[in-house]
């Protein structure tokens, strides 16, 4: 099952705080804040991570990690966001959709955690997801994937010069774990 495991919000950088309702508008979660320009945009209204992912990166690298640590916003389990691609769609229970737009990279806000992350974590970090239905989330919710895109799948990033590209380490962890994001197709992509 698909659900909303926790929504993280922090009046800018990391970690943000785990708090059980949110209202979500055009810009994001309500009260969210940013430390950078550049991630105030409607484009990446919305971080989003696998559970699955977060403890794989936590037994990897020996460093406890809990939601919200890495800076998402939404932390989701048996979804496997790091396998959709740009114009895919999740709806939450209550009426909430969003829609990916790009792939998250790894920046410099998580040198305080591990200055490795910044190298080791592309493709493996998350989406970011624009507000289609604003609305009111609550941890729990379920969530449904409408694979309405028609790019790469999974969608990727190039990783900077001297970094580790993460996406087959995305792949098999997800499948290791049993996370399918295929809950619903578009009409066009139905058979």
């Amino acid at each position: 099952m698909s659900v909303l495991r926790s929504i993280n919000r922090s009046p800018g950088g990391i970690p943000k705080t785990a708090i059980p309702t949110a209202s979500v508008r055009p810009a994001g979660i309500e009260g969210d804040g940013h430390d950078h320009e550049k991630h105030r945009t409607p484009v990446q209204a919305i971080s989003l991570i696998d559970l699955e992912l977060l403890e794989a990166i936590t037994d990897e690298t020996g460093i406890p990690l809990a939601p919200g640590d890495l800076g998402e916003n939404l932390t989701l389990s048996g979804v496997g966001v790091q396998l959709l691609t740009a114009g895919d769609r999740l709806s939450f229970e209550g009426g909430v959709a969003l829609e990916i737009t790009r792939v998250r990279p790894p920046c410099c806000v998580l040198d305080s955690i591990s200055p490795e992350f910044k190298r080791i974590l592309w493709n493996r970090i998350g989406m970011y997801a624009r507000v289609l239905e604003p609305g009111r989330l609550a941890t729990g919710a379920a969530v449904t994937v409408e694979c309405a895109g028609d790019g790469p799948r999974p969608l990727v990033r190039t990783p900077g010069e001297g970094c580790v590209d993460g996406a087959a380490f995305a792949v098999r962890v997800l499948a290791e774990r049993a996370v399918d994001p295929v809950v619903a197709t578009s009409p066009e992509t139905s058979a």
